[in-house]
């Protein structure tokens, strides 16, 4: 099948297999007029790549899955590995939750401090200099 209908199908852009295809996670073979030609699988695996970059898995964390789907398993999480790799993207995603809950304390420390200090209220101010 050609990079258009592999696209529709696994409803993504002809720009995103053709990078998916730089990176590894497919291949294809060129017909006799210089046309890319993929088989079946390459519809699942841009599918199965694509919704877990959606999840936050970078495309080339998707190698456990992928493998594991190319193995002929009838789900991408069917293997072992593909389990540490969840378990390492929520232990990312943990991660991200900790630093950005600590900079949103330090934000609010910063306010109640600022507020507690009688600062002019921003509204306040921008309609003072406006008067001006």
């Amino acid at each position: 099948m050609r990079i258009g209908e592999v696209a529709a199908r696994a409803g993504v852009s002809t720009k995103t297999v053709r990078h998916y295809e730089s990176q590894g996670v497919l291949s294809s073979s060129r017909l006799s007029n210089g046309y890319r030609d993929y088989d079946e699988n390459a519809v699942r695996l841009v599918s199965e790549a694509h919704l877990l970059g959606s999840l936050g898995i970078r495309l080339g964390e998707t190698r456990p899955f992928l493998d594991c789907l190319s193995a002929g398993n009838e789900r991408v999480d069917d293997c072992a590995d593909s389990l540490v790799a969840y378990r390492r993207a929520i232990a990312d995603v943990n991660g991200r939750i900790a630093e950005l809950t600590a900079r949103r304390d330090a934000l609010s420390a910063l306010l109640r401090d600022a507020e507690g200090r009688g600062s002019i209220p921003l509204c306040e101010f921008t309609a003072r200099t406006e008067e001006s």
